[in-house]
């Protein structure tokens, strides 16, 4: 019985309903399949893959590795039996979470607002758009980095089958690479590793020379070369690392 069937709505309303539930996922950082296996757990309540597969029309073989991201992103929690039973986890638990990253970026944002034109300094912060340029944008920084390079993701699995390489490069230079991102995460090369569940947006700093604040898809950043921007987002990050202990 898939979820058609439990709510009983005809395909229209519920296509309209989904989309309106799986936009606001998609801005959180969710996949498609990621947004409706969770959709279908809250329903549910719990379930197996096979078993939230069927029911939200999402292919078997995808659903293990969506739901495990979810697992990794604070969305799920799971059984250790067999089979695996997933659990949504607590809606109020992940809406704060999710406020809570929310007011931390921008107060991050807030900090720097302004900063540079009470010190007579244009502001140097500028947006660059789609998916490609972003990842592109972070291999670069990575690839500059000459001692330091900072990051907290919770797309660090995204980031590592891209650039995978730069970090063992960037490793092998003698970069010290600190890396924040979600528990059960393959994580790259990398010289310290904090694990926090309530991560949204990703952040990077490089060198203390140039930062990053992209949104949970990766499709969107704020892109920074300016010293004393990236010095501030560093006592950010460094303030995280120590709330993370």
């Amino acid at each position: 019985m898939n979820v058609i069937d439990i709510l009983r709505l005809d395909m229209k309303e519920l296509e309209t309903e989904y989309r309106k539930v799986a936009a606001v996922l998609a801005k959180l950082g969710l996949t498609d399949y990621e947004a409706r296996l969770f959709t279908g757990a809250v329903v549910k309540g719990h379930g197996t893959a096979d078993d939230l597969a069927e029911m939200v029309m999402v292919p078997r073989t995808s659903a293990y590795k969506a739901l495990q991201s979810l697992e990794s992103k604070g969305f799920m929690t799971s059984s250790h039996g067999r089979p695996t039973i997933y659990h949504p986890t607590d809606l109020e638990t992940v809406r704060k979470s999710i406020i809570s990253e929310i007011d931390e970026t921008f107060d991050k944002l807030s900090s720097v607002r302004g900063l540079l034109s009470e010190k007579g300094t244009p502001q140097l912060i500028y947006t660059i758009i789609g998916r490609e340029r972003v990842m592109a944008k972070i291999g670069e920084m990575l690839d500059g980095s000459k001692f330091r390079f900072l990051i907290s993701s919770p797309m660090i699995r995204e980031i590592r089958a891209e650039h995978g390489s730069r970090f063992k490069e960037a490793s092998k230079r003698g970069v010290e690479i600190i890396i924040i991102t979600h528990p059960n995460v393959k994580v790259p090369e990398a010289t310290t590793v904090h694990r926090r569940k309530e991560l949204m947006a990703t952040d990077i700093i490089s060198d203390i020379k140039s930062a990053m604040i992209a949104s949970p898809a990766l499709d969107l950043c704020g892109f920074s070369d300016n010293p004393f921007i990236a010095e501030h987002f560093e006592n950010f990050f460094l303030m995280s690392i120590s709330g993370s202990e």
